[in-house]
């Protein structure tokens, strides 16, 4: 019983002076992506920080998914490797022992970026890992368009509302005079919808497929290529109005209709039209005013009594 007490006696003294103990070597590794919303395109810049201590670094690794495309190891000549993917566009003066810079990223490279530090001679490894997001924003504002310029209450008001494809889809609403229009009276626009879930679903089995396994560097391009064609500006993404207008809707005779389309905290644009009631048809005037006709009888009956003092004085 005394030996048992003893060994657990000396097992807490170890792990109570290894806690105590200011271990020395790699520590504190940490991979920061920015930014961590990318635009198709554009450039992604990887950083990995750490602190070695006592250890010197025996390599460097980057690697998307499971993928490495990029190692620094201070030990070798030369010190870089780039990977040869077709998928990933590795920006070497721009790299170095602590960062990667990748160029023209695309939507296959979305998901799990991670950094992993090894040191010598323990070859002790530790690894950070984080997600990248990429976009693709519309150019310019929505396009809005109605089916008269004005309307007069009863009457229904039918309009769109659309802009280019994006990557995620944007919210798109429209508001009149400020105010909220009601769900019932909107739907996605019919022309494009079926290529718009197709070019979706397509991009969205690219990124599936490299999670999985990366194909070969030819169906790739492919790939990429048929992305390209479908995400083309030809395609849009919109909503429809047609919604019957009553007179309260209406402010100073005017309809001030505004479409709005929003990604994120990365686009945030509108347009409007200003629509009002159809201008009144001019109303011709009278052939004599009230005043015309006063004038006109008070003439004949001057006449009149001018008539009869002369057949008075006549007689």
């Amino acid at each position: 019983m005394d030996s048992a007490m003893s060994k657990l006696l000396l097992i807490y003294c170890i792990i109570f002076a290894l806690a105590i103990i200011d271990v020395k070597g790699l520590k504190n590794v940490k991979l920061e992506v920015t930014p961590e919303v990318v635009e198709q395109g554009q450039e992604a810049i990887l950083r990995c920080s750490y602190e070695l201590e006592d250890e010197p670094l025996y390599s460097l690794k980057f690697y998307r998914g499971e993928h490495e495309f990029y190692r620094y190891s201070p030990n070798e000549r030369p010190q870089t490797k780039i990977f040869n993917f077709t998928w990933i566009e590795v920006d070497a003066s721009r790299s170095s022992e602590s960062q990667v810079t990748i160029r023209k990223v695309d939507f296959i490279l979305k998901g799990n970026f991670s950094c992993e530090v090894t040191t010598n001679p323990s070859y002790t490894t530790m690894t950070s890992t984080k997600s990248l997001t990429v976009v693709s924003v519309p150019r310019g504002k929505p396009v809005i368009a109605s089916e008269r310029k004005r309307y007069e209450p009863g009457e229904t008001l039918r309009a769109n509302c659309s802009i280019p494809l994006s990557r995620p889809a944007a919210r798109i609403f429209f508001t009149l005079n400020d105010d909220a229009i009601n769900n019932i009276y909107v739907q996605n626009l019919k022309s494009n919808q079926q290529k718009l879930q197709s070019s979706r679903s397509s991009t969205d089995l690219n990124s599936i497929t490299l999670t999985r396994s990366l194909m070969n560097d030819g169906q790739q391009q492919q790939q990429q290529q048929q992305y390209r064609q479908t995400s083309s500006e030809d395609l849009l993404q919109g909503i429809e109005l047609s919604m019957p207008l009553q007179t309260f809707h209406y402010r100073s005779g005017q309809l001030n209709l505004r479409c709005r389309a929003k990604i994120a905290d990365i686009y945030d644009e509108w347009s409007e039209l200003q629509l009002g009631t159809r201008l009144r048809e001019p109303v011709p005037e009278r052939v004599r005013s009230s005043r015309a006709s006063s004038q006109y009888h008070n003439a004949i009956c001057s006449i009149l009594l001018g008539l009869s003092i002369l057949l008075f004085y006549s007689r």
